[in-house]
């Protein structure tokens, strides 16, 4: 079965996994109409009730919209909230007073099919990087960072060493960005990813999702997982006046 993610998982499982990493990558966006649940049976080899279980789900998941008539829909642009001065994961870490590792995972230029090619809106001639790292404090596992760079921005890129410095720390020094958005959200993640962060099914992770641009040019987009209980983020405002007063966010595994 296409984008099974774990053999030991049920069928049902294993498709709001398929689902859900096809609408993270944005090869389903938002407000797009998911095919009939006969159509995604002959994919997935599955009966159309098991089908319609996992889609009821990611209904009460708040993933996908039901409407009675017209079928079923990818949600749309949830809530933002805005994050300023977000640090370097790494110097989080070592305010806390602990110790920062990395291992990467991937580094490489983004096939022309490659998964997450629609993550920058780029031409299909464009080149695009991809790293995926993971952070670990102490030894345990506080982030999962999947970027994906616009090669023309920064095209020496492919070329560090990202186990010795951070990605984040490198292109604040080599590359010029006029505009950032970001945007935080609960998600539940699939196996691959739980095993990365060593958390099991029922535990929730905060996605922190983050593009930047140069003059209206894409120049990065950037998706970090937090493990829900080891990750907190805060800030605050005066309510008369709405001026924001930033406080870092906060890593830690509760010590």
């Amino acid at each position: 079965m296409e984008n099974a993610v774990a053999s030991d998982q049920p069928l049902y499982e294993q498709i709001k996994s398929a689902i859900d990493r096809r609408i993270e990558t944005e090869e389903w966006p938002p407000n797009f109409q998911v095919p009939s649940e006969q159509d995604l049976a002959s994919e997935f080899g599955a009966s159309r009730l098991t089908v319609r279980r996992a889609l009821r789900e990611l209904q009460t998941d708040g993933v996908l919209l039901r409407v009675q008539g017209r079928g079923t829909f990818v949600i749309g642009p949830r809530m933002q909230c805005a994050v300023f001065n977000l640090a370097d994961i790494s110097e989080e870490i070592a305010s806390s007073g602990a110790a920062h590792s990395c291992r990467v995972l991937q580094h490489s230029i983004l096939g022309k099919d490659g998964l997450g090619r629609n993550m920058l809106q780029l031409g299909a001639e464009d080149t695009i990087f991809h790293t995926r790292l993971l952070h670990l404090e102490d030894g345990s596992p506080i982030q999962l960072e999947d970027r994906y760079v616009n090669a023309a921005e920064a095209p020496t890129y492919i070329e560090q060493d990202f186990s010795k410095m951070s990605p984040h720390s490198w292109l604040l020094r080599e590359t010029t960005v006029t505009t950032v958005d970001n945007t935080i959200r609960a998600i539940r993640v699939d196996e691959e990813i739980r095993q990365h962060l060593r958390i099991d099914a029922s535990q929730p992770c905060l996605l922190l999702d983050r593009s930047t641009w140069r003059d209206g040019i894409p120049v990065t987009r950037s998706r970090f997982i937090y493990p829900g209980d080891r990750y907190r983020m805060r800030s605050s405002h005066e309510a008369r006046t709405n001026r924001i007063v930033t406080i870092p966010a906060t890593a830690g595994t509760g010590r």
